[in-house]
């Protein structure tokens, strides 16, 4: 491995997935983290915990050419908010050897007062999972990951 490699995130594959979830009780979340050759010294490992809307609506507006006419013209709107966040520090500093890996598990609880999963002919909401360890340079992540909350 490069000095580039390292400071790109490219230092280590970091992994993530998670049981089916009922808001307001336990679930689990596996994180993974494996060295893509060399030592990895990190700051932290930590886990994202996001609830997303998404919404997309057609908008349409009347508009005169310049003889007079009306035409309709349409665009697809679309917009999202995050509805849930959370971040949670998984283990403190540490080393991974080279070419080693190591995994941690997590219990999460997503509140029963937040919104659940559904895919509607307007908007969706769903969840999603980010873990990464804290590096000098470019963190190695996991990139989002969906899992099901019901």
């Amino acid at each position: 491995m490069g000095l580039f490699d390292s400071l790109t995130g490219g230092a280590a594959k970091v992994f993530v997935e998670a049981s089916e979830m009922v808001r307001g009780e336990a679930g689990q979340v596996v994180i993974r983290c494996q060295s893509t050759g060399g030592e990895v010294k990190y700051d932290r490992v930590y886990l994202k915990i996001q609830g997303v809307e998404h919404v997309e609506v057609m908008d349409t507006d009347l508009v005169t050419d310049y003889d007079g006419d009306v035409h309709q013209r349409g665009e697809l709107v679309r917009a999202s908010r995050v509805t849930y966040n959370e971040e949670i520090n998984v283990a403190p500093a540490g080393v991974l050897g080279a070419n080693e890996s190591a995994q941690w598990t997590v219990d999460i609880t997503i509140p029963d007062t937040a919104n659940g999963e559904y895919n509607g002919q307007l908007a969706s909401h769903h969840y999603q999972l980010f873990a990464a360890m804290d590096c000098f340079g470019n963190d190695p992540d996991s990139g989002w990951v969906r899992f099901m909350v019901w």
